[in-house]
């Protein structure tokens, strides 16, 4: 359903057509607003508190300054091949209801509509209606519409059992399309339904197309595996679930296919916003590796819509990769206050609520998980003065331009590269640097991730760890989408369906990267351990952090404690909170630096770090370890610990440990 953005939380939103460009290249923009005379300008974010001016040119397109639509909910078209040209044909499909229908399409075409009433019974509508009944939800059941010299009618089954049976007196042409789950002015909500096999036949009862879902791609358009004729698919639904032929007896659909052969159709499901390019900016060819943002100003309010800008040739010996696969995957979290309580307010949230935006935290409207998201929306949560209502706190890039704000007043020169950067070039994009330093909070990592960084310790460089909870999720990257499916274990905020663990975009499984023997711990010491919203604790030295060949990093720091306060949660240690574990060892001895303890109860514990499955004791881990190709990976462990670092013109134990580890990694 097409409906025009909501302006009312913020009145200018937009996105980019990649996050990450290239110095010499151009950083193409779509923006909505209900200001038609909003200014744009270009800031940098990422050396002082306040947005540096840039004198880099902005190009306006051709397209006015305006409101712009959103098109939500996904739904198939058919357009049958040019041999159904008489009246009579027959479609059938495999359906299943997610969540009550009343007043949504199901089968939508010229004379011939299968829709839900009101109260939610089956119509069939022609030249006259038929009335039928209410459906069961969650059920598989089999439609068939036939359009014949007698008349239009229609069945439901379950099995062998009759549901509804409908008919009507006049037949329907020839239909020039078939819409499965939208109405043909598409102008109501789609539905929420699970879609199997669907067939075509002629007034001989012949098949003309048959179509069966691949349970491995996200295909847009989709030849059928019979006949002519092309489905068109909208909106990405989620392909790789459980048909009506699944039982259980295979959970890899690449093994059963015919087991997975379905895909879920979701009301609020969003592709890409398809907005028109409005700016494009010219970043110069002599542009430093850093953040910014496009700013623009209306006659209400100014917002920042942020992208980075990777270095044409290396300017550092080390690079800060940019977790642009957590921000996208938090990004335009729902957090609806009749279930979460808020500590503060965001406009981003409200935002997205009011638009029916969807973060992979969030679930559908039919209650299901969301497992995919573009970039190619407003991510309306990913901006320098955001606030996370959850803790009251800046999360995820704020907390990120905090660490690189303190590095630039240190004289510490970054790089800058996204993970999707290192996803497409692989290890070759970390030719030459001598350390990696990631964010504050980097869970989502693709496989090609994954390999380029195990590839660079393997190969000598350092990596500095400065967050918590990294390397948790396995995520496929795809264009501009990833898509992550939750599995069965882990802290999570929804479940996969027994069988659907799988990523859609690959065939890989999904869930923890752990339960793929590739456990965070065997790269970074450490996994994590807890969870928490409330009060954030302190780190404390433990007898190993005062040996000899470890003065260097703890120079300067004596015996405080470190991290007493901080910007997330008023401490180094909070929010998520990482340690080794025994049950998910690590190749190279972790070296213990120093320990947080005493978390209250609004922290939950992972059980499955734990050997035994068993809750233990909160506690965050800073760990150091060793390997022999030279390298060294220190995990700080914790969300919190660059949100702990002091601001310009101050020092703290912190602030100094990150000194004095990142000196050494650039040698």
């Amino acid at each position: 359903m097409r409906r025009p953005v909501d302006h009312a939380a913020l009145a200018a939103a937009g996105y980019f057509a990649e996050l990450s460009v290239a110095a010499g290249a151009e950083a193409r923009f779509h923006l909505s607003t209900r200001d038609p005379d909003a200014r744009v300008a270009v800031v940098r974010l990422d050396r002082a508190p306040q947005p540096e001016s840039t004198a880099w040119p902005v190009t306006r397109s051709g397209v006015p300054a305006t409101v712009q639509s959103l098109d939500l909910g996904a739904f198939l078209t058919i357009t049958p091949p040019e041999r159904l040209l008489s009246a009579a044909w027959t479609l059938a499909l495999e359906f299943r209801l997610a969540a009550a229908a009343a007043g949504r399409t199901l089968i939508a075409s010229a004379g011939a509509t299968l829709r839900f009433a009101d109260d939610g019974a089956l119509m069939l509508e022609g030249s006259a209606a038929a009335t039928g009944q209410i459906l069961p939800v969650g059920a598989w059941l089999n439609a068939r519409i036939c359009s014949s010299e007698g008349g239009l009618s229609c069945a439901v089954t379950r099995g062998g059992e009759t549901l509804v049976a409908l008919s009507v007196a006049s037949a329907a042409p020839a239909p020039a399309a078939i819409l499965i789950g939208a109405d043909l002015a598409h102008i109501g909500p789609t539905m929420n339904l699970g879609i199997g096999r669907i067939d075509l036949y002629d007034a001989a009862g012949q098949t003309v197309a048959a179509w069966r879902f691949p349970p491995v791609g996200r295909p847009a358009r989709l030849a059928p595996v019979e006949g002519g004729g092309v489905l068109e698919i909208h909106n990405a639904p989620a392909f790789g679930l459980r048909s009506r032929r699944w039982d259980g007896s295979a959970l890899d659909p690449r093994l059963r296919p015919e087991h997975y052969d379905a895909v879920a159709l979701h009301d609020d499901d969003l592709a890409a916003a398809d907005w028109q390019e409005t700016h494009r900016i010219a970043v110069p060819d002599s542009a430093a590796s850093g953040v910014y943002a496009l700013e623009i100003a209306t006659a209400t309010e100014t917002t920042r819509w942020p992208f980075f800008v990777s270095p044409k040739r290396r300017q550092a010996d080390l690079v800060f990769l940019a977790p642009t696969f957590t921000y996208l995957a938090y990004a335009d979290e729902r957090l609806p206050p009749e279930r979460f309580p808020w500590l503060c307010d965001d406009a981003g949230h409200r935002f997205a609520k009011a638009n029916q935006l969807t973060s992979l935290y969030d679930t559908h409207n039919d209650g299901s998980g969301v497992s995919l998201a573009s970039f190619h929306r407003p991510l309306a949560t990913l901006r320098d003065d955001y606030l996370y209502p959850l803790c009251g706190a800046p999360h995820l890039l704020p907390v990120d331009l905090h660490l690189l704000r303190f590095l630039h007043a240190q004289d510490i020169r970054v790089d800058i590269l996204t993970d999707a950067d290192l996803d497409r070039g692989g290890l070759a994009r970390l030719e030459g640097y001598r350390g990696l330093v990631t964010g504050s909070h980097p869970e989502y990592w693709t496989a090609a991730l994954r390999d380029a960084l195990d590839g660079f310790r393997d190969s000598g460089g350092h990596i500095a760890y400065l967050g918590g909870n990294g390397g948790y999720w396995v995520t496929a990257f795809d264009g501009d989408t990833i898509e992550v499916r939750r599995g069965l274990s882990g802290i999570r905020t929804w479940n996969s369906a027994p069988g659907e663990t799988h990523l859609a975009t690959t065939g890989e499984p999904g869930g923890l990267w752990r339960h793929r023997g590739r456990a965070e711990h065997d790269l970074l010491g450490v996994g994590l351990q807890a969870m928490g919203f409330s009060r954030a604790r302190p780190f404390h030295r433990t007898p190993d952090s005062y040996a000899p060949d470890l003065a260097w990093l703890f120079d300067g720091v004596g015996n405080a404690p470190i991290g007493e306060s901080g910007l997330v949660l008023d401490g180094a240690a909070g929010y998520e909170i990482d340690a080794r574990s025994p049950r998910w060892k690590t190749a190279q001895p972790a070296r213990l630096l120093a320990i947080a303890e005493g978390f209250d109860s609004g922290y939950v514990t992972d059980s499955d770090a734990t050997e035994d499955g068993l809750p233990a004791p909160a506690h965050g881990e800073m760990v150091l370890t060793q390997s022999g190709s030279g390298s060294m990976v220190f995990a700080a462990s914790s969300v919190s610990w660059c949100g702990a670092l002091p601001q310009a013109g101050a020092m703290n134990p912190v602030g100094r440990i990150t000194i004095n580890l990142l000196r050494r990694m650039a040698g």
